[in-house]
C-alpha cells in the first residue's frame, strides 16, 4: 500500500520577521483547500475531479478545517470513490 508523506515544515515564524516562503506555502494550502471545497459546492460536483495536490492538502490539513455538511459529504463520496478505483487498479 502506498502512503503519502505528511508535509512537515522546518520554517520557524519569529514575531516581526517576514518569511515570504512561509506566506507562499500558507497561501498555496489555503488555495488548494478552497479549490476542493468550491468544486464540491457546485451543482455538477461529480464532474469536477479532485487533483492530487488537493488530495494531499486534505490529507495533511483535513482534520483542522470545517466544511458545510453538504460539501463534507460530497468530499467523502469523492474520496471513497477514489479509494475504490485505486484498489481495483491495484488488482489488475
Amino acid at each position: 500500500m502506498n502512503y503519502e508523506k505528511k508535509i512537515h515544515s522546518n520554517i520557524i515564524n519569529f514575531p516581526g520577521v517576514k518569511r515570504p516562503e512561509l506566506d507562499r506555502a500558507e497561501k498555496e494550502v489555503a488555495r488548494l483547500l478552497h479549490s476542493a471545497a468550491y468544486k464540491m459546492s457546485k451543482n455538477d460536483w461529480e464532474q469536477h475531479p479532485i487533483t492530487h495536490k488537493e488530495l494531499s492538502a486534505l490529507s495533511n490539513y483535513g482534520e483542522a478545517i470545517e466544511h458545510p455538511p453538504q460539501v463534507a459529504s460530497r468530499l467523502i463520496s469523492v474520496l471513497a470513490t477514489s479509494l475504490i478505483r485505486n484498489s481495483l487498479e491495484d488488482l489488475i
